[in-house]
Protein backbone atom coordinates (compact mmCIF):
# COMPACT_ATOMS: atom_id res chain seq x y z
CA UNK A 1 0.00 0.00 0.00
CA UNK A 2 0.90 3.59 -1.15
CA UNK A 3 0.27 5.94 1.23
CA UNK A 4 -0.96 9.11 -0.92
CA UNK A 5 -4.17 10.97 0.81
CA UNK A 6 -2.63 13.73 2.33
CA UNK A 7 -3.17 17.46 1.89
CA UNK A 8 0.29 18.48 0.80
CA UNK A 9 0.27 21.15 3.48
CA UNK A 10 4.39 21.59 3.66
CA UNK A 11 4.63 21.47 -0.40
CA UNK A 12 2.96 24.95 -0.69
CA UNK A 13 2.20 26.23 -3.03
CA UNK A 14 3.68 24.16 -5.37
CA UNK A 15 1.05 20.78 -4.47
CA UNK A 16 -1.58 24.11 -4.94
CA UNK A 17 -3.59 21.57 -7.88
CA UNK A 18 -1.45 18.54 -7.48
CA UNK A 19 -1.56 15.40 -5.26
CA UNK A 20 1.89 15.66 -3.65
CA UNK A 21 3.32 12.18 -4.87
CA UNK A 22 2.40 13.31 -8.60
CA UNK A 23 5.00 15.82 -8.32
CA UNK A 24 7.87 14.86 -11.03
CA UNK A 25 11.44 13.93 -10.41
CA UNK A 26 13.16 14.24 -14.13
CA UNK A 27 9.61 14.18 -16.00
CA UNK A 28 8.34 11.09 -13.80
CA UNK A 29 6.00 11.24 -10.71
CA UNK A 30 7.36 9.98 -7.63
CA UNK A 31 4.65 7.67 -7.48
CA UNK A 32 5.01 6.19 -11.01
CA UNK A 33 8.83 6.08 -9.79
CA UNK A 34 7.94 3.56 -6.67
CA UNK A 35 4.95 1.70 -8.46
CA UNK A 36 8.24 0.79 -11.21
CA UNK A 37 10.25 -0.31 -8.40
CA UNK A 38 7.80 -2.45 -6.86
CA UNK A 39 6.81 -3.88 -10.09
CA UNK A 40 10.48 -5.25 -10.78
CA UNK A 41 10.49 -6.87 -7.42
CA UNK A 42 7.36 -9.19 -8.79
CA UNK A 43 4.80 -6.71 -6.71
CA UNK A 44 1.58 -7.23 -8.56
CA UNK A 45 -1.33 -5.64 -6.97
CA UNK A 46 -0.44 -1.77 -5.40
CA UNK A 47 -3.32 -0.01 -3.33
CA UNK A 48 -3.50 3.53 -2.91
CA UNK A 49 -5.48 5.74 -0.89
CA UNK A 50 -6.41 9.28 -2.00
CA UNK A 51 -7.90 12.36 -0.79
CA UNK A 52 -6.94 16.33 -2.59
CA UNK A 53 -6.29 15.97 -6.34
CA UNK A 54 -6.75 12.09 -6.58
CA UNK A 55 -6.97 12.84 -10.38
CA UNK A 56 -3.16 13.43 -10.84
CA UNK A 57 -2.42 10.26 -9.33
CA UNK A 58 -4.55 8.33 -11.60
CA UNK A 59 -3.06 10.03 -14.46
CA UNK A 60 0.25 9.42 -12.59
CA UNK A 61 -0.12 5.35 -12.54
CA UNK A 62 -2.03 5.52 -16.11
CA UNK A 63 0.99 3.17 -17.06
CA UNK A 64 0.79 1.30 -14.09
CA UNK A 65 3.28 -2.00 -14.84
CA UNK A 66 1.28 -3.43 -11.86
CA UNK A 67 -2.64 -3.21 -10.91
CA UNK A 68 -3.93 -0.35 -8.78
CA UNK A 69 -6.20 -0.86 -6.46
CA UNK A 70 -8.23 2.84 -5.43
CA UNK A 71 -8.81 3.85 -1.81
CA UNK A 72 -10.52 7.11 -2.01
CA UNK A 73 -10.67 9.17 1.47
CA UNK A 74 -13.39 11.82 2.19
CA UNK A 75 -11.52 13.47 4.18
CA UNK A 76 -7.58 12.54 5.78
CA UNK A 77 -7.89 9.35 8.09
CA UNK A 78 -3.87 9.69 8.87
CA UNK A 79 -1.29 7.06 8.57
CA UNK A 80 -3.29 4.47 10.44
CA UNK A 81 -6.49 5.54 9.42
CA UNK A 82 -5.84 5.08 5.87
CA UNK A 83 -4.38 1.36 6.72
CA UNK A 84 -7.22 0.31 8.19
CA UNK A 85 -9.64 1.97 5.57
CA UNK A 86 -8.02 -0.80 3.28
CA UNK A 87 -8.39 -3.56 5.39
CA UNK A 88 -10.43 -5.80 3.33
CA UNK A 89 -7.68 -5.38 0.61
CA UNK A 90 -4.92 -6.17 2.61
CA UNK A 91 -6.17 -8.69 5.44
CA UNK A 92 -5.29 -11.89 4.99
CA UNK A 93 -2.65 -14.86 5.95
CA UNK A 94 0.68 -12.67 4.47
CA UNK A 95 2.55 -9.60 5.11
CA UNK A 96 2.21 -6.39 3.31
CA UNK A 97 4.00 -3.64 2.18
CA UNK A 98 3.10 0.18 3.32
CA UNK A 99 5.25 3.03 2.28
CA UNK A 100 4.97 6.80 2.25
CA UNK A 101 3.98 8.61 -0.94
CA UNK A 102 6.28 11.60 -0.85
CA UNK A 103 9.89 10.16 -0.99
CA UNK A 104 12.14 8.29 -3.35
CA UNK A 105 14.52 5.50 -3.17
CA UNK A 106 16.63 2.05 -3.50
CA UNK A 107 15.59 -0.84 -1.49
CA UNK A 108 15.34 -3.85 -1.81
CA UNK A 109 12.28 -4.94 -1.09
CA UNK A 110 11.87 -8.49 -1.39
CA UNK A 111 15.13 -8.73 1.33
CA UNK A 112 13.09 -6.55 3.69
CA UNK A 113 10.16 -8.78 3.17
CA UNK A 114 12.13 -12.06 4.01
CA UNK A 115 13.87 -10.25 7.04
CA UNK A 116 10.27 -9.79 8.60
CA UNK A 117 9.16 -13.03 7.95
CA UNK A 118 11.83 -14.46 10.07
CA UNK A 119 11.28 -11.66 12.68
CA UNK A 120 7.76 -12.97 13.82
CA UNK A 121 7.27 -9.15 14.44
CA UNK A 122 4.31 -7.44 14.59
CA UNK A 123 5.65 -4.90 12.12
CA UNK A 124 8.99 -4.26 10.54
CA UNK A 125 10.68 -0.72 9.91
CA UNK A 126 12.90 0.61 7.54
CA UNK A 127 15.67 1.97 8.80
CA UNK A 128 18.62 4.34 7.59
CA UNK A 129 22.24 5.16 9.99
CA UNK A 130 21.82 8.58 8.48
CA UNK A 131 22.86 12.00 9.70
CA UNK A 132 19.23 13.07 8.90
CA UNK A 133 17.81 11.56 11.85
CA UNK A 134 18.30 14.66 14.22
CA UNK A 135 15.77 16.29 12.14
CA UNK A 136 13.39 13.61 11.44
CA UNK A 137 14.32 11.92 14.76
CA UNK A 138 14.94 8.32 15.20
CA UNK A 139 13.80 4.81 15.86
CA UNK A 140 16.45 3.07 18.49
CA UNK A 141 17.06 -0.35 18.22
CA UNK A 142 18.29 -3.36 20.72
CA UNK A 143 21.25 -6.14 20.09
CA UNK A 144 18.87 -7.95 18.89
CA UNK A 145 17.19 -5.61 16.15
CA UNK A 146 13.41 -5.01 17.52
CA UNK A 147 12.45 -1.24 18.36
CA UNK A 148 12.95 -0.06 21.71
CA UNK A 149 12.85 3.45 21.63
CA UNK A 150 10.42 5.81 19.01
CA UNK A 151 11.66 9.03 19.32
CA UNK A 152 10.67 10.73 22.19
CA UNK A 153 7.16 8.58 22.51
CA UNK A 154 8.35 6.04 24.32
CA UNK A 155 12.20 4.40 25.52
CA UNK A 156 12.26 0.86 26.51
CA UNK A 157 15.87 0.79 27.57
CA UNK A 158 18.83 -1.22 26.35
CA UNK A 159 19.29 0.85 22.98
CA UNK A 160 21.96 -0.60 20.61
CA UNK A 161 21.57 1.72 18.25
CA UNK A 162 19.41 4.45 16.08
CA UNK A 163 18.75 4.99 12.94
CA UNK A 164 16.13 7.13 10.79
CA UNK A 165 13.13 5.94 9.48
CA UNK A 166 12.94 6.12 6.01
CA UNK A 167 8.58 5.86 5.82
CA UNK A 168 8.64 2.05 4.53
CA UNK A 169 7.20 -0.73 6.63
CA UNK A 170 6.15 -4.50 6.70
CA UNK A 171 2.80 -5.29 9.01
CA UNK A 172 1.62 -8.51 9.54
CA UNK A 173 -2.35 -9.24 10.02
CA UNK A 174 -2.48 -9.57 13.25
CA UNK A 175 -1.31 -5.21 13.38
CA UNK A 176 -5.16 -4.57 12.55
CA UNK A 177 -6.73 -6.24 15.99
CA UNK A 178 -4.12 -3.71 17.69
CA UNK A 179 -5.74 -0.46 15.78
CA UNK A 180 -8.01 1.94 17.41
CA UNK A 181 -11.70 2.01 15.45
CA UNK A 182 -12.05 5.27 15.19
CA UNK A 183 -11.90 6.44 11.65
CA UNK A 184 -8.57 8.50 11.63
CA UNK A 185 -5.35 8.19 13.78
CA UNK A 186 -1.73 7.85 13.16
CA UNK A 187 0.19 4.57 13.06
CA UNK A 188 3.12 5.37 15.42
CA UNK A 189 1.42 7.41 18.47
CA UNK A 190 -1.64 5.12 18.21
CA UNK A 191 -0.26 1.83 17.56
CA UNK A 192 3.35 1.31 18.29
CA UNK A 193 3.77 2.61 21.13
CA UNK A 194 0.89 0.71 22.76
CA UNK A 195 1.90 -2.65 21.27
CA UNK A 196 5.88 -1.43 22.47
CA UNK A 197 3.85 -1.23 26.21
CA UNK A 198 2.29 -4.61 26.12
CA UNK A 199 5.58 -5.79 24.91
CA UNK A 200 4.86 -6.75 21.17
CA UNK A 201 7.56 -7.28 19.05
CA UNK A 202 8.57 -4.49 16.55
CA UNK A 203 11.54 -5.11 14.29
CA UNK A 204 14.16 -2.89 12.15
CA UNK A 205 15.73 -3.43 8.75
CA UNK A 206 18.93 -1.32 8.26
CA UNK A 207 18.89 0.35 4.30
CA UNK A 208 22.35 0.21 3.27
CA UNK A 209 23.62 3.64 3.30
CA UNK A 210 25.01 3.52 -0.37
CA UNK A 211 21.35 3.33 -1.44
CA UNK A 212 19.50 6.48 -2.19
CA UNK A 213 16.58 7.64 0.20
CA UNK A 214 15.40 11.56 -1.13
CA UNK A 215 12.39 12.86 0.94
CA UNK A 216 10.07 15.04 -1.29
CA UNK A 217 7.75 16.34 0.97
CA UNK A 218 8.72 20.69 0.55
CA UNK A 219 9.65 22.34 -2.45
CA UNK A 220 13.40 22.15 -1.13
CA UNK A 221 13.40 18.62 -0.85
CA UNK A 222 11.86 17.90 -4.46
CA UNK A 223 14.30 20.97 -5.89
CA UNK A 224 17.23 18.56 -4.16
CA UNK A 225 15.76 15.26 -5.33
CA UNK A 226 15.66 16.75 -8.92
CA UNK A 227 19.18 17.69 -8.53
CA UNK A 228 20.56 14.81 -7.37
CA UNK A 229 18.91 12.20 -9.93
CA UNK A 230 20.05 14.83 -12.52
CA UNK A 231 23.52 14.38 -11.34
CA UNK A 232 22.58 10.17 -10.78
CA UNK A 233 20.62 9.72 -13.74
CA UNK A 234 22.10 11.50 -16.39
CA UNK A 235 25.44 11.99 -15.03
CA UNK A 236 27.27 15.46 -13.95
CA UNK A 237 29.21 15.85 -17.16
CA UNK A 238 25.58 15.23 -19.75
CA UNK A 239 22.49 16.63 -21.24
CA UNK A 240 19.31 15.03 -22.16
CA UNK A 241 17.02 16.88 -24.66
CA UNK A 242 13.84 14.73 -25.37
CA UNK A 243 13.60 14.76 -29.11
CA UNK A 244 9.65 17.13 -29.47
CA UNK A 245 11.60 19.98 -26.88
CA UNK A 246 12.69 23.36 -28.89
CA UNK A 247 16.08 24.78 -27.78
CA UNK A 248 17.11 28.06 -28.92
CA UNK A 249 18.83 28.96 -25.86
CA UNK A 250 22.09 27.76 -24.17
CA UNK A 251 22.24 24.28 -22.55
CA UNK A 252 25.05 23.81 -20.09
CA UNK A 253 25.69 20.42 -18.67
CA UNK A 254 24.30 19.21 -16.33
CA UNK A 255 20.89 19.63 -17.87
CA UNK A 256 17.30 18.36 -18.52
CA UNK A 257 15.05 19.14 -21.29
CA UNK A 258 11.86 17.37 -21.08
CA UNK A 259 9.33 16.55 -24.01
CA UNK A 260 7.72 19.83 -25.62
CA UNK A 261 9.54 22.27 -23.48
CA UNK A 262 10.53 25.33 -25.35
CA UNK A 263 13.80 27.71 -23.90
CA UNK A 264 14.12 30.28 -26.69
CA UNK A 265 16.74 32.47 -27.88
CA UNK A 266 18.82 34.29 -25.25
CA UNK A 267 18.05 31.86 -22.33
CA UNK A 268 20.46 29.83 -20.24
CA UNK A 269 19.74 26.27 -18.57
CA UNK A 270 22.16 24.87 -16.24
CA UNK A 271 24.25 23.93 -14.87
CA UNK A 272 22.06 21.90 -12.59
CA UNK A 273 18.96 22.69 -14.26
CA UNK A 274 15.53 20.28 -15.36
CA UNK A 275 13.12 22.24 -17.67
CA UNK A 276 10.62 19.62 -17.32
CA UNK A 277 7.60 18.79 -19.90
CA UNK A 278 6.23 21.59 -21.73
CA UNK A 279 7.49 24.16 -19.31
CA UNK A 280 8.65 27.03 -21.41
CA UNK A 281 12.03 29.07 -20.44
CA UNK A 282 11.68 32.75 -22.28
CA UNK A 283 14.44 34.78 -23.91
CA UNK A 284 16.87 36.13 -21.77
CA UNK A 285 16.19 33.44 -18.50
CA UNK A 286 18.59 31.83 -16.42
CA UNK A 287 17.92 28.44 -14.60
CA UNK A 288 20.93 27.88 -12.10
CA UNK A 289 20.07 24.82 -9.90
CA UNK A 290 16.62 25.00 -10.38
CA UNK A 291 14.04 23.22 -11.78
CA UNK A 292 10.53 24.77 -14.09
CA UNK A 293 8.12 21.86 -13.21
CA UNK A 294 5.63 20.74 -16.42
CA UNK A 295 3.93 23.51 -17.44
CA UNK A 296 5.72 26.57 -16.02
CA UNK A 297 6.47 29.46 -17.77
CA UNK A 298 9.85 31.46 -17.18
CA UNK A 299 9.39 35.02 -17.71
CA UNK A 300 11.84 36.74 -19.95
CA UNK A 301 14.77 37.74 -18.09
CA UNK A 302 14.15 36.28 -15.14
CA UNK A 303 17.17 34.81 -13.01
CA UNK A 304 16.73 31.60 -10.92
CA UNK A 305 19.06 30.04 -8.49
CA UNK A 306 18.31 27.34 -6.35
CA UNK A 307 13.97 27.76 -7.10
CA UNK A 308 11.46 26.26 -8.46
CA UNK A 309 9.00 27.50 -11.51
CA UNK A 310 5.51 26.41 -11.16
CA UNK A 311 3.04 28.14 -13.62
CA UNK A 312 4.11 31.36 -13.75
CA UNK A 313 4.78 31.45 -10.39
CA UNK A 314 8.58 31.05 -8.61
CA UNK A 315 9.22 29.18 -5.01
CA UNK A 316 12.46 30.55 -3.88
CA UNK A 317 15.03 28.57 -1.54
CA UNK A 318 15.40 31.06 1.42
Amino acid sequence: MVLAAGLGTRMAPLARACAKPALPVLDVPVIARMVKSLAAAQMERVIVNTHAWPETLRAALVDSPSAIDWVPESAPRGSGGGILGARDLLDGDSPFLVINGDMCLELDWRALVAHHEKSGALATLALRDDFRKGEFGSIGYDREGYVCRITERIDMGNEKASGLFIGVQVMSPAIFARMPSRLSFEIFPDVYVPALRAAAKLATWLQPVSSAWWPVGTPRELLDTNLDALAGEIGSHSTKIAVTAQVAGEVVAPAWIGEDARVEAGARIGPHAVVSRGAIVRSGARLERSVALPGAEVAAGESLARAVAHGREVWRDG
